[in-house]
This record gives C-alpha cells, sequence and structure tokens, in this order.
C-alpha cells in the first residue's frame, strides 16, 4: 500500500510539474482557407469584363454635363504645368481656386497632359469630355478592385455579381462619369483596402507584389487627397492587431525580429508610397513638414457654410442633421443595396462561417469607420454623400457577399433558386430603368422607398451638381434660339454660369452669359435664364410653382424638372423694378414690379419688392397684401419675413411682428436685422436683457452692421449704463464714418 502511494503522488507530482503549452504563436489559416480565390482564367475574365465596363462608363460619360466644381479644377489642371516646369517657382496654382492647393493633383496632372496632348483648352467642352473619360477610368478601377475583393473572399460568380450591382448602383455610376474629386479617392482606397487585405494574409513575408501594390493605393489615396493617410492609419492598425493575435502582446518586446518584419511591412509602403503623394501635390512637396499638417487642419476646421435642402428644410450645411448622412444613403441606394443590408444582418452568422471573417469584419470597418468618424466630429456636410463614395465599394463587398450567400442556400432547391434571383432581378430593375431613361444625369437617382425622383423633389436636392445645363442649352440650340448664324445678341443669366459659358463660347459674344443667384435673378437684365433648382425653396417647389409661369422648356429626370429655362418680357419689368429700388425710386418700383405680377402671379420676388416699396412709401397698409402673396409662395423668404415683421412692427403689433423677425431669425442665421428688430421690440417692452441677447445675435450675424451697436448703445442708455452706451455708440460712428 505504501508504494502504490508512493507511486501516485510521483503521478501527482509530475502532472503539476508538467507545463502548459503557450497559445501563441496563433495560426490564422483557419480564417484564409475559407478564401475561395480566383483561377487565372477567371482572373482575366474580371479583367476583361472591367475593361468592357469602362469602355460603357467612357461612352457614358461623354455626355455629361460639366459639374459645378469643373472651372476650379480646370483651373488647377491648367495651372500645374508651370510649377514643374519652373521647378516649382511658378505658385499660381496655389491660388487657382477656392482651398485647391490642399488637394493632390493625380487626376488633375492626368487630364491636363492628355487635354494639352490632344490641344483642348478649359474653354471647351472636349476639354471636358477628357476629364470625364479619365473619371470613368478610376471608377471603373474602383470596381476592379472591389470585385477582385469580392473573387477572392467568395469566387468568380460573386466577383461578376458585385461589378453588375456597382454598375446599376445609379449615385456611384452617375459620379463615376464626372467627379474629379471622391471617385478618384475612391479608387485609390479600395486599390489600398485590396493590397492590405493580401498583406495580412501574407504576414511575415509578404510578397514584392503585395508591398508593390499597398504603396501604388496609397500614393493614389494622398494624391488625391491628403486624407488618404487614413489607408497608412489602417495599415498601421491592422497590422498590430494581426500581431498581437499571432504572436501575442509580450512579443513586442520579446521577438523583436518579427516586430521588425511587421514595421518594415508598414513603414516601406507607407513611407515610399506617401513620397510619392508628395510628387504629385505641388503645394505638400514645396514644404511637407507645413504644408501637410497645414493641409489636415484646413479640411478638419472646413467652415464654409452653405444653405442645403434636406427633409424639405433649408438647413445650414455648418449645422447639419446627424441622420444627414444615413438619410442620403438610405433614399439614394438602389433597393438591392438596402436588401444586401438586410440580408447581411439576417445571415450574418452563416456569413462569417462560410467567408473568411477577417475579410467581412475588415470591409464593414473599412465602411462605417470614416462616417461615423465625420459623424462624432460634426463635420460640415452637404450635397448628399458625394464626399463618402470612397466607403460605397467596402459596402458593396458585403452586399454581394449576403445576396450571394442567399441565392447559393437557396440554390439546390429548384423553386426557391429562381424565386431568389427573382427578387434580385426585381430590386435591381428600378436601377436599370433610370439608367436607360436618363444616362446623362444617373447621379440624381433615388430609390423608391422617398418615392422615387418625383417624391424628393422640394424635399431634397435632385441636381446640385448642375449637370443639366448641358441638356439646357442643348435644347436652345435645337429650337433654334441660338445657333451659328445668328444675328442677334442673346443674354443668358444662369446660377451654374461656368458649364453656359464652355457651352456656348462657340457662339462668341452672339451669346453672352452672367451669373445671378436664383433669389437675386432680378438684378440683371436678361433673356433667357437657365436654372438648376439648387439653393431653391423646398416649399416653392413643393407648392407647385416650380417651374415658373416663365418656364419655356423644364429639363427632366423621370419626368421630374431638374432645371428650367425661362424666357424673360421684352419689358424687363422685375429687372427695372429692382434697379429703381436700388436708386430708391419708390413710385417707379410700384409701377415695374406692379407690371410684374400681373404678368406673373408667382413672381414672389416682385411681390416682395412690391411691399418693400409701400412700406418705404409709409404705405404700410398697402404693403400687407404682397408680402403675404410673397409668402404664400415662399414661406421661408427671408426679405418677406422681414418685410412682414416690419408691417407689424410699424403698424404697433408687437407680437405678430416678433413672430415673423423669430422665424426669419431661426430660418436665416445671418439675418441681422431679424435680430434688430426683436430687440428693439424688447427694448421697448423694457426687457432690457433679451434686448442685449437680440443685440449680441445682431452683431453675430453680422459685425461690420452699425444698426447692431445702436441697438447696444441705445438699451445701455436706457439702463443707465453710460460707459457702455458710449462704448457702442463710439462702433456706431466708426461704422458710419461720423
Amino acid at each position: 500500500m505504501a508504494k502504490k502511494k508512493k507511486v501516485i503522488q510521483r503521478k501527482k507530482s509530475n502532472r503539476v510539474k508538467k507545463s502548459t503549452p503557450s497559445k501563441f504563436p496563433r495560426d490564422l489559416a483557419k480564417f484564409w482557407s475559407r478564401d475561395v480565390g480566383l483561377s487565372k482564367p477567371e482572373y482575366s475574365y474580371i479583367s476583361w469584363t472591367a475593361l468592357g465596363m469602362f469602355v460603357v462608363m467612357a461612352l457614358l460619360s461623354i455626355n455629361v454635363g460639366l459639374n459645378g466644381d469643373d472651372d476650379v479644377q480646370a483651373n488647377y489642371a491648367s495651372s500645374l504645368p508651370s510649377f514643374y516646369t519652373s521647378f516649382g517657382n511658378d505658385t499660381s496654382s496655389f491660388t487657382s481656386g477656392p482651398e485647391i492647393k490642399y488637394y493632390g493633383a493625380l487626376f488633375e496632372l492626368g487630364t491636363g497632359a492628355t487635354n494639352q496632348i490632344l490641344g483642348f483648352e478649359k474653354t471647351e467642352p472636349a476639354y471636358y469630355q477628357v476629364r470625364h473619360v479619365w473619371n470613368a477610368l478610376f471608377g471603373a478601377i474602383s470596381i476592379y478592385f472591389m470585385a477582385l475583393f469580392i473573387g477572392h473572399l467568395a469566387g468568380f460568380p460573386a466577383a461578376l455579381l458585385g461589378m453588375a450591382l456597382a454598375f446599376f448602383s445609379m449615385r456611384y455610376l452617375g459620379h463615376s462619369l464626372f467627379n474629379p474629386k471622391d471617385i478618384p479617392f475612391a479608387a485609390g482606397y479600395m486599390v489600398s483596402l485590396y493590397y492590405l487585405f493580401h498583406l495580412l494574409k501574407e504576414m511575415p513575408k509578404p510578397s514584392k507584389k503585395v508591398l508593390i501594390g499597398l504603396t501604388i493605393g496609397i500614393a493614389m489615396s494622398v494624391g488625391v487627397r491628403v486624407g488618404g493617410v487614413l489607408v497608412i492609419a489602417y495599415a498601421g492598425l491592422f497590422l498590430g492587431l494581426h500581431f498581437i493575435y499571432t504572436y501575442g502582446p509580450s512579443a513586442i518586446f520579446s521577438n523583436i525580429q518579427r516586430v521588425k518584419e511587421y514595421a518594415i511591412a508598414l513603414l516601406v509602403p507607407s513611407s515610399i508610397g506617401f513620397l510619392i503623394s508628395l510628387l504629385v501635390w505641388p503645394y505638400g512637396l514645396i514644404d511637407p513638414l507645413t504644408h501637410v499638417p497645414e493641409a489636415f487642419a484646413a479640411f478638419e476646421n472646413f467652415q464654409t457654410a452653405i444653405k442645403v435642402l434636406f427633409a424639405g428644410e433649408m438647413v445650414w450645411s455648418s449645422d447639419i442633421p446627424f441622420r444627414y448622412i444615413i438619410t442620403w444613403m438610405m433614399i439614394t441606394w438602389p433597393i438591392f443595396s438596402l436588401v444586401g443590408l438586410i440580408l447581411l444582418a439576417v445571415f450574418a452568422r452563416g456569413i462569417l462561417r462560410t467567408y473568411n471573417p477577417v475579410g467581412i469584419l475588415f470591409s464593414g470597418f473599412a465602411f462605417a469607420f470614416p462616417i461615423v468618424y465625420v459623424l462624432l466630429q460634426g463635420s460640415v456636410l452637404y450635397d448628399g454623400w458625394r464626399h463618402f463614395l470612397f466607403t460605397y465599394p467596402p459596402i458593396m463587398i458585403l452586399i454581394t457577399i449576403s445576396w450571394f450567400y442567399f441565392l447559393q442556400k437557396f440554390n439546390t432547391k429548384p423553386a426557391l433558386k429562381y424565386v431568389s434571383w427573382v427578387i434580385l432581378g426585381l430590386t435591381t430593375i428600378d436601377s436599370a430603368i433610370f439608367l436607360v431613361k436618363n444616362s446623362s444625369t444617373p447621379y440624381v437617382y433615388f430609390n423608391p422607398t422617398v418615392g422615387g425622383l418625383k417624391g424628393a423633389s422640394g424635399d431634397f436636392e435632385l441636381d446640385y451638381w448642375g449637370a443639366s445645363i448641358k441638356q439646357a442649352v442643348e435644347w436652345m440650340e435645337k429650337e433654334g434660339i441660338i445657333g451659328m448664324n445668328m444675328q442677334d445678341t442673346v443674354l443668358i443669366a444662369t446660377n451654374f454660369s461656368h458649364a453656359a459659358q464652355v457651352y456656348t463660347k462657340k457662339y462668341g459674344d452672339h451669346v453672352q452669359t452672367t451669373y445671378v443667384r436664383w433669389r437675386q435673378r432680378n438684378e440683371k437684365p436678361w433673356d433667357y435664364g437657365i436654372f438648376i433648382n439648387r439653393f431653391v425653396d423646398g416649399s416653392f417647389i413643393r407648392g407647385g410653382y416650380w417651374p415658373t409661369s416663365k418656364t419655356i422648356k423644364s429639363i427632366h429626370a423621370n419626368a421630374t424638372s431638374i432645371a428650367i429655362i425661362e424666357q424673360d418680357d421684352d419689358q424687363h419689368n422685375a429687372y427695372y423694378g429692382d434697379a429703381a429700388v436700388k436708386r430708391k425710386d419708390w413710385d417707379t418700383a410700384l409701377q415695374y414690379f406692379t407690371k410684374e405680377v400681373q404678368a406673373h402671379p408667382d413672381s414672389e420676388l416682385a411681390w416682395v419688392g412690391l411691399g418693400m416699396a409701400y412700406l418705404n412709401k409709409n404705405q404700410a397698409q398697402l404693403a400687407k397684401h404682397p408680402l403675404e402673396k410673397a409668402l404664400q409662395i415662399t414661406p421661408e423668404n427671408q426679405n418677406g419675413l422681414n418685410f412682414m415683421g416690419y408691417y407689424h412692427y410699424v403698424s404697433g403689433n408687437a407680437t405678430e411682428a416678433k413672430r415673423y423677425f423669430t422665424k426669419a431669425g431661426e430660418l436665416h442665421s445671418t439675418n441681422h436685422m431679424a435680430h434688430f428688430y426683436m430687440g428693439r421690440i424688447e427694448q421697448q417692452r423694457s426687457s432690457h436683457a433679451l434686448a442685449l441677447e437680440h443685440m449680441e445675435d445682431c452683431i453675430s450675424a453680422n459685425p461690420n452692421a452699425p444698426e447692431c451697436y445702436q441697438l447696444g448703445a441705445d438699451v445701455y442708455r436706457a439702463m443707465g449704463d453710460n460707459v457702455n452706451a458710449q462704448r457702442y455708440q463710439a462702433v456706431v460712428n466708426q461704422l458710419t464714418g461720423r
């Protein structure tokens, strides 16, 4: 018995001494082994398909009009050669457009060189057709590498499906035809993601091909926009996670050789790619240590504020609702993308078990992180999700794989197999029909969840980049309004003047174009007006006043007006009325504005002009009717609200006056007069604290308005605070030159 006990104790002792096996290094092969991959013939077939897609996109792009930023981009492209030929001494490209120096010039150098070889000038349409073909090339590149990524994860059929779905994504396709900023960046982003994923798979011994590919992707991304360094951050993050998962945290200090390998994999493509990008970014090349951080700060603190139509309301881009981006995505993504998201949620577990979870999560992160970051930053947003187009290929990877999983799941059941394909076809048909009907403006697509383009009209901006100017000019040519043999001079006013100038340059002095804002369209004389409904109040459109009574042609997309061509009367009553207002000739203004509203009762500007003229003639009671008419047509009209508030103010109805001024101030943050009169009302009520608050709001809205400081001086004087009263009065005297 004693011997047995000793044996048992010895066995126990041996078990205690037995060391626990280390769980490191972990083998990631269980994930990578799920990748289906592509054979050489399949890879070749996808490449040829992408080439064919590029040809189709290039042909489509030729018929797409100019975008609203093309003038700035063209100036940048045309001024770049002198920078390089002067070895950096000629820096005129830095001032060729607002903030343009902070953008890389990869796209502009390519298009500029091509146009120079072909002999096209930036004043002729062919110059921009070349740019559009280049745009189509970058769009095709982004779709190609997205397809390769899908093929690697799920195989050849899934890759082809992804290419088809991306092509019928109208917003992405549309921007691929004429967007020189966001689409080239999306291409660089997708190239970087593809090779970064392969880098993770091949660690710790990545191939030269992968390192070179990642280098090119980084150079493309940063060479378009400095924000492309995001992919460098991704590389650092995912290589770090890969190292820790594989070798454990302690290996950072104990396995120096592996640390070096990972550091090389990160630093070599990142540094070389960044240096290459500087070669195509003149401002960054001059003084990278100063100008690169400066560019980051410029984009981080971008403060340009414009009014945008969102969910039926005009809101400032600097104070955009949190739901802005997500809402735009949900109403403009094709139905198959939305259904794909539902499939992703429903079959998430099966998808992660079937396909490489690293690739799935990697793609999801590449889509979600930039959006979440910008939302948390509270950045300025406008033009829908245009600035986030680069996130669409990554989410399309997940959407495609979700559809492919769904189709494969029912592939063995004949009845359900056909049903699943029918469902996919039905969700695609809306986009396909839209493309056939609107091949020159596919980027204005809205899906059926919002009622399509018709349902979105008046609630969201449609042709926000002015592509339909081309169609408008072509219609005027077709109708003989302008032509090569014309004798008279035609003056065209438009809120997208650069495109109109390019398309009418061939007519010389016989066609003159001038820029006017929609809300100030009567400030200049014109024969015809081409107006895109950007910056037009949603209530004006929803009220049925668009197209206007002056409209002789409406440019449509899916039977919805996205632009109008107006013809002014020979008398130009609205213009002469506005000119009389500037001279303070109120009687003449009344005469012309009366004629204008008789001929065009929907002319809200003429109604406002009538009301203003009556108020200035101290005929307040006569001002009420025209101001009511103006606000019936456009309830958000700033001048209409101000003058109606003033009408009630001089009529002794302070409560109604404040109601109108309050609405005017809420709708237009730069409307200092609304705050001025609200301050006057509170001053008259002896509510001095509230009056001073409105005085501060007045100054904030317009620091150079003397009436704001006069309000402060009067309020402090009424309070018996002569020191502050004199201080504000001194500012008034300084601003008025007293």
